[in-house]
């Protein structure tokens, strides 16, 4: 149905994307640009919906792929985003989709003698909104699954040994000590959140070769932290415990809403009665109604409203909520992503936690049967902007912009920027740092491409353990993490990393940005309050 109203309109989607958006004075205006469901330029308007897009592997970030010769992968720890999801209730997401369906709804009953919407939007007068509400999607089930299909192919047969009578799949007789002994059942962590946890036992099932979310729950152990409002520590949700200002973003977004809205604004608006009054957020949800209806449904009316430009702008427009949320545009960018920095480093020195400042809640991470050492690896399910937050503790400067945050005074997202959700925190993203045992002579300037067997090297004189990060598959640039200033290739020695946490908690001013009192209403520019 939706191919053959496509087919109907397509002289009119013509003219509708025939307006050109209003020109900034700071960029260069683009060319008018077609409206579609496709694009002449083989634009994919699906790897523009910034933290809402499929995931997909990052294309770099200037560190280079492949892996360190003559090493061995010693360990590996993920931080997992969920997958497809249901919309939430902030304004600029599920409400605003609702606001604007409600609004329809109430002007069609006033005026049931008429048909409300013409051309391109004609759709309106039959349509109803049917998308659900902050659940996993089963098409999240499914990349989640995939995801722990994957870390297996990638990971998983190397920390295990596999060797190729098992390289297929998890076989329970893998988890042993290099001495053959048998190892506990593994550990992992997620929120009491409902798509949180689905999509830790959906990644489980797909690590542990199994065909349903709870089918593999004999094969490992899942702490499960709670996840509600109030002083209820949990680094996995930490924008729980940290009450200082996270809406920076927000209150910058819903400044540049209106300036890249307005050409699609005077566009649509034709095509529905005056006093209807079309409004820059009924267009925001239209865009979000596409991204959801589409991922949800398989398709939706609505995509085919919208300009290459206007996609980017959308994205563009969550990036700033983003940033200046949870990153580095936010005073609590760094606060809210120290403590799960603090629990990798407890990780990776064997030691556990008994008392915290942050949003570690220590009564889980005093005690092995909850927070384990020398697992081969570890999982622990959490939110998208939590993998932010985290790159924002670790100082990653190749993704800060500016002093000033992200720029909002503009019609048009600017090219010039590293910090897009589309690349960071896609559906089912993953920070993972691995850990390497090299030896003493090892080089970073030349890596292989695989590693088909993992050699045993880490009781070896003179071996050495390095510590690399990677987003969706794509290791990351060092610069500004201390402690790993003489990094190679992404690739900085763990004493190095672990020598530098104590700055990155203190530049992350925990109490201070979640406590203190500060200016707020404006982003920042390094993820902590100014001093």
């Amino acid at each position: 149905m939706k191919s053959l109203f496509v087919g109907i309109y397509l002289a009119i989607l013509a003219d509708v994307g025939s307006t050109a958006p209003h020109a900034s004075s700071t960029l260069i205006a683009p060319t008018a640009e077609p409206t579609g469901a496709t694009y002449a330029s083989g634009f994919d308007m699906t790897k523009s919906w910034a933290n809402l897009s499929p995931y997909k592997s990052a294309q770099g970030f200037g560190a280079t792929r492949g892996v360190p010769r003559g090493c061995e992968l010693s360990q590996v720890h993920v931080l997992h985003r969920h997958a497809e999801r249901f919309p939430t209730s902030n304004l600029l997401d599920g409400k605003g989709m609702g606001d604007f369906a409600s609004k329809l709804a109430n002007y069609t009953k006033l005026h049931q003698k008429q048909a409300i919407a013409n051309g391109p939007l004609q759709f309106l007068n039959d349509w109803e909104y049917v998308v659900g509400e902050n659940t996993l999607m089963e098409n999240g089930a499914a990349t989640e699954d995939a995801s722990g299909a994957d870390f297996w192919i990638k990971y998983g047969r190397l920390l295990y040994r596999s060797g190729q009578d098992n390289v297929a799949a998890w076989n329970e007789s893998l988890n042993v000590y290099p001495n053959g002994t048998a190892r506990p059942k593994p550990v992992f962590r997620t929120t009491s959140q409902g798509r949180i946890l689905e999509s830790a036992r959906w990644w489980l099932s797909g690590f542990f070769g199994k065909s349903t979310a709870d089918s593999s729950s004999d094969q490992y152990n899942l702490v499960v932290i709670s996840e509600t409002e109030g002083p209820f520590n949990n680094t996995l949700a930490s924008y729980v415990s940290c009450p200082g200002h996270k809406t920076a973003g927000d209150e910058a977004a819903q400044i540049f809403i209106p300036r890249y809205t307005e050409g699609a604004l005077s566009r649509l608006a034709r095509y529905l009665p005056d006093d209807f009054n079309l409004t820059a957020y009924d267009v925001l949800a239209m865009q979000n109604l596409c991204v959801y209806e589409h991922t949800s449904l398989g398709g939706s009316f609505f995509c085919s409203l919208f300009t290459e430009q206007e996609w980017k702008d959308f994205a563009y427009n969550i990036d700033i909520q983003y940033y200046g949320n949870f990153a580095f545009g936010s005073p609590t960018g760094r606060a809210q992503g120290i403590g799960y920095v603090l629990e990798l480093a407890a990780r990776l020195q064997g030691r556990l936690i008994h008392s915290s400042d942050t949003s570690i809640n220590y009564t889980y991470d005093d005690n092995s049967a909850q927070f384990p050492m020398n697992q081969p690896f570890y999982m622990d399910m959490s939110h998208d902007d939590i993998i932010l937050s985290v790159i924002s503790a670790l100082g990653l400067e190749h993704f800060k912009y500016g002093p000033e945050g992200l720029p909002i005074h503009v019609d048009h997202a600017p090219s010039n920027r590293t910090f897009t959700l589309n690349d960071l925190t896609p559906f089912g993203a993953r920070f993972i740092s691995e850990v390497w045992t090299c030896p003493d002579n090892v080089s970073f300037s030349s890596l292989d491409p695989i590693l088909y067997v993992n050699p045993r090297i880490n009781e070896a004189p003179d071996s050495k353990r390095y510590i690399r990060f990677l987003l969706n598959e794509a290791p990351l640039p060092l610069k500004g993490l201390v402690g790993c200033e003489e990094s190679y290739n992404g690739f900085c020695p763990v004493d190095g990393f672990l020598s530098g946490v104590p700055t990155l908690k203190k530049h992350a001013k925990y109490q201070e940005a979640c406590f203190g009192d500060y200016p707020t209403g404006h982003q920042v520019g390094d993820g902590a309050p100014y001093s």
